[in-house]
């Protein structure tokens, strides 16, 4: 059973995802809260295994408060689910520490993926991560162009393809007809082998270099 946090400053969006989640097998909403105060006191008594994460509240903003939350709860995966989608916000989010990235726009089949994916450790973002990064490095052409990396692999390729669709490893590994582990470890190698950080700078990377299309 994965257990579910929302924190969100609009009841109304709160009410929406419960209402989403409600009934979906393996799946219980543990608590809810409209900032990062009411958050803390929750986490004082339970912590869930996903929390559902707005990034503009009141006071503190979700953003600055990852590190901390993830100090005070070190088990806890964070899947930020917010209408802030510029390029910046997301890379900043994941080296905060978030492991996943929603737009509210969402569909319900996404937000449910997107939770089982960051449940079981693996990043997820929404489909629509690699037109925003897209989009962003068309403003930066002028950027030299990354040289002396090794060539990428066909199953490299096919690797990354699955990535910016929005696939989790477990979905990737059905398509090629390997395990979720053979998966991550490729991803994880062709992140070393062009001495990247995480999936958006691949993405990125990807859209740059052609391996993928918009």
């Amino acid at each position: 059973m994965i257990s579910i946090v929302i924190t969100d400053d609009h009841k109304i969006v709160r009410d929406g995802i419960r209402a989403i989640l409600t009934g979906v097998s393996g799946i219980k909403v543990t608590g809810e809260a409209s900032d990062t105060l009411q958050l803390r006191e929750i986490l004082k008594n339970s912590v869930p295994d996903v929390l559902l994460l707005d990034i503009i509240m009141p006071g503190e903003s979700g953003l600055d408060a990852i590190p901390a939350l993830l100090k005070t709860a070190p088990g806890m995966r964070i899947l930020i689910l917010s209408s802030e989608m510029d390029e910046e916000t997301i890379c900043e989010a994941v080296s905060r520490g978030a492991l996943g990235f929603l737009h509210k726009d969402s569909s319900r089949q996404e937000l449910l993926r997107a939770i089982e994916s960051v449940s079981a450790g693996e990043p997820f973002f929404g489909q629509c991560i690699a037109g925003i990064i897209y989009k962003s490095y068309t403003k930066k052409l002028q950027e030299n162009s990354v040289s002396g990396r090794e060539s990428i692999t066909p199953r490299e390729r096919e690797i990354i393809e699955l990535l910016a669709e929005g696939l989790c490893f477990k979905e990737i590994g059905e398509k090629l007809f390997i395990s979720p582990r053979t998966v991550e470890n490729h991803k994880n190698n062709i992140l070393a082998k062009l001495e990247l950080k995480n999936t958006i700078e691949l993405l990125r990377y990807a859209i740059k270099h052609k391996l993928i299309h918009i």
